[in-house]
């Protein structure tokens, strides 16, 4: 245990309170303004701290630049040990992304030619706002940027996965779940209907009142909502009410005579999701800072108990691959089928099919124990 008294941080910072106590500016019985000078005088020792404690500086900086070609060497050591094992599935589930980012370039298509047939298709305003697009045109739109969105976080799961992240592989694979629930509320009440996707959009107006509702009790002065944003919050609480603006309002038309705030949890009951919510639930231990999770991570190895950077869990990446692939086509499924049927175009459905196939063999390997050594 280091020795108190040759601590020149400390030092530095009883001197500077002993000497304000001495000018008069504490007093000896004052305890609270004591500990906040206290505290106040050892930040000031820190950031001095390369003047007070040179040989410590320069230990740290030798430390720092011998760890840093070891952890390089770790870290290629893990992906390498999971390219090892996972090498094939990982090219079965970039096969699922490419053909997902193939289908949002047709779907873009589908929507473009229907666009250029008869412009009036997109000329509905939501909730009779003009700017902003509402109705069928943007229930594609939205459908589109949500499996577009799909896909990027598939992106981000494959090299999370690759390069040994599993904390971040779960909690992106619960952004996908997310985004799954929602494309199916989305379409729940039929492929062409809009009462959903319509409040949905809308939905922008709640964030961003809510936004602004945690920035003012923090003190903050945030723009309040201005032009086409205002209108179309007066224009939703006359058309929703007040509830619309709670938790989840958007899903409403999903549970008639219910009110706001709507769990999550019950919008993925009722979209068929829910058996899907023990990966979910993972992904949420991976987000936040519960204690189990914390306790989790003791892996007692290379010198550590808690890792520090990247890491070998191959059962994670069995099952966290093969969940988020068939997130995935879940999602594009979705956007496939509302695109398709409000278009018209009936013949981007084919898509669907080589996605089914890209998904199932990505699944067979991660579920079959990838390639072993």
């Amino acid at each position: 245990m280091a020795n108190l008294e040759n601590s020149e941080i400390l030092k530095y910072a009883l001197e500077e309170v002993n000497g304000a106590i001495r000018r008069g500016e504490l007093i000896a019985g004052d305890d609270e303004g004591i500990n906040k000078a206290v505290a106040q005088a050892v930040e000031n020792a820190v950031e001095r701290s390369e003047q007070l404690t040179p040989t410590g500086h320069a230990w740290l900086r030798r430390k720092i630049e011998k760890w840093r070609p070891v952890r390089r060497k770790k870290m290629a050591k893990v992906r390498r040990a999971n390219l090892r094992r996972w090498g094939r599935g990982l090219r079965y589930y970039e096969n699922c992304i490419v053909t997902s980012e193939v289908l949002n370039k047709m779907l873009e298509d589908c929507i473009g030619a229907w666009v250029l047939n008869d412009r009036s298709v997109i000329s509905e305003n939501l909730l009779g706002v003009e700017g902003v697009m509402g109705g069928k045109g943007l229930k594609c739109l939205t459908l589109l940027s949500l499996q577009s969105r799909a896909c990027s976080i598939a992106n981000e799961i494959g090299l999370l996965s690759e390069h040994g992240y599993p904390e971040a592989v779960m909690s992106r694979t619960r952004s996908l779940h997310e985004l799954a629930v929602v494309a199916h509320a989305l379409s729940a009440h039929g492929l062409a209907d809009t009462s959903v996707s319509d409040r949905y959009g809308a939905w922008t107006v709640a964030e961003a009142k809510k936004e602004w509702r945690v920035l003012s009790g923090l003190g903050m002065d945030p723009d309040a909502l201005s032009g086409i944003d205002a209108e179309l919050q007066v224009c939703a609480e006359a058309a929703w009410g007040s509830d619309f603006f709670k938790q989840n309002g958007w899903a409403s038309p999903l549970f008639p005579g219910r009110r706001p705030p709507i769990p999550l949890s019950d919008i993925e009951t009722f979209v068929g999701m829910n058996h899907m919510r023990q990966y979910y639930l993972a992904g949420n231990d991976a987000i936040h800072a519960g204690p189990r999770a914390l306790a989790g991570r003791a892996r007692f190895r290379d010198g550590a108990i808690f890792p520090t950077s990247s890491e070998v869990q191959h059962e994670t990446t069995r099952y966290f691959l093969a969940v988020s692939a068939i997130m995935l086509a879940e999602i594009c499924a979705a956007a496939c089928e509302v695109v398709s049927s409000i278009t018209e175009d009936f013949d981007a459905l084919f898509a669907l099919k080589a996605m089914g196939d890209a998904v199932e063999q990505a699944r067979g390997e991660f579920e079959s124990g990838g390639m072993r050594p």
